[in-house]
This record gives C-alpha cells, structure tokens and sequence, in this order.
C-alpha cells in the first residue's frame, strides 16, 4: 500500500499547533463552557505506534474532547465537505484527519485509516457509528474489524460521559454545561486476543463489552482532572 506523504512544513508546523490547540482548548473548556474534564488512565496508552482507539459516542464534542484528553495525538475521520472550506479545511488536514463520505461505503477512507494506522498512527473510532440518542451504548459496526484485520493493531478501549450536556444530541454548537466530562482509558487489548475469537459478533460484542465496562466503572478511582 502507499505510503501517506505529509511534507516538511507539516512536521515542522505540526508540534506548535498540537501544543497551541491544546491551551486554547483548555481554556475554552474552563470558560466560557464552564466545563471541567476528568480523564482516567491515560498512562495506559502507548507512546508511539499503531493504535486504534474505540469510543462510545454521545456527542458531536466526543472527538475534540477524546483529542484533549489524549497524551498523543489522535487522527479521525472527517466529513468530506469539510476539508473544502478555507479555515476549517486548512485544520483538518494540519490535524491528518480522514476524509469520508457520508452516508456511503467509502472504501478510500476505509483504506485511508488503514494507512494511518500502518504508518503509526492513533486512529480514533467511533463503532456505534453515529450519535446515541438515548446515551446507551449501541451494537458495534463492523468496520473496525476490518481495520484491525488489515493492520493487527492493538485496541485501546476509551469510555466518555457528560459531552451530552456541553453539546446534546442533534445540537452543532456548544453551550454552558456547568458539569464535569469523564474521559477513562481502558487496558490495550492485543489484536491476536480480539482475532482469536471465533466469529465477527463475538469480536463486536467483546469490543463493545470493553467499553461498556468503562462507562460503568466509578469514575472517581484515580482520576486526574485537568481542566
């Protein structure tokens, strides 16, 4: 498969702009949102190589917030249409985000995050798909098996609640939440231990059940708020 290219001016602009996005967002979160952010278990995330990184998703603030809270860098996919406005777009790509299209089997954004991971990076994913309504946790799409089958990486399992209340279901923009988000980072999982499984719903639903574990857990063992 090719290699991505990500020029010289990227890697030299890329770590100033992850540091600078990263305070500004702080401080946006703590005012005017009134948001704080309580992350639990980041030390278990690796450093540096493949990964895929599964979470529920309640919120359109669920990615910037799993960005936020993560010690590295993590690479999502991004509506199509987006990478075509002059700033956001500009954003988008600084940030190696994935273009998909909606509401189609994209299969060149497919192999995209196929690419990312292969060439070490996070990619972020959210399997349920789309937005919970409700907030429960809903049954897993199979396109992450089929990222883990192509590059045999590891799965780091990530639990969110409270991004409900800084932007709800159906809402674009966000709003004074005057609340606490919860960000908790599970245990790697070995792609051999998810593959050994002997059928595709047996994968799905261990994935599923690794973050369902997450969301139960009490929040308040040896969490770490940062904002």
């Amino acid at each position: 498969m090719r290699r991505r290219h990500i020029s010289l001016l990227h890697r030299l602009l890329f770590p100033f702009a992850f540091a600078l996005c990263k305070v500004l967002l702080a401080i946006l979160l703590r005012f005017p949102l009134f948001c704080w952010l309580r992350i639990e278990g980041r030390e278990r995330m690796p450093k540096r190589g493949g990964l895929i990184v599964i979470a529920n998703h309640i919120s359109v603030a669920d990615p910037i917030v799993l960005w936020y809270a993560s010690p590295r860098h993590i690479c999502f996919m991004g509506r199509a249409d987006l990478f075509g406005l002059p700033l956001i777009g500009a954003i988008v790509r600084l940030a190696r985000a994935i273009p998909v299209r909606q509401r189609s089997a994209d299969r060149a954004a497919l192999m995209g995050a196929i690419e990312a991971v292969r060439d070490g990076e996070a990619m972020g994913i959210f399997p349920e798909g789309e937005c919970s309504e409700t907030g429960e946790l809903m049954p897993f799409l199979p396109g992450v098996l089929l990222i883990l089958r192509q590059t045999h990486a590891p799965v780091l399992p990530v639990g969110i609640s409270g991004t409900e209340r800084l932007i709800p279901y159906g809402k674009l923009f966000p709003r004074p939440s005057f609340s606490v988000i919860t960000v908790q980072f599970g245990s790697v999982i070995p792609a051999e231990q998810i593959l050994a499984l002997p059928s595709p719903e047996q994968q799905l639903e261990f994935l599923r059940s690794q973050v369902a574990q997450l969301l139960n857990r009490n929040s308040g063992v040896d969490s770490e708020t940062v904002c």
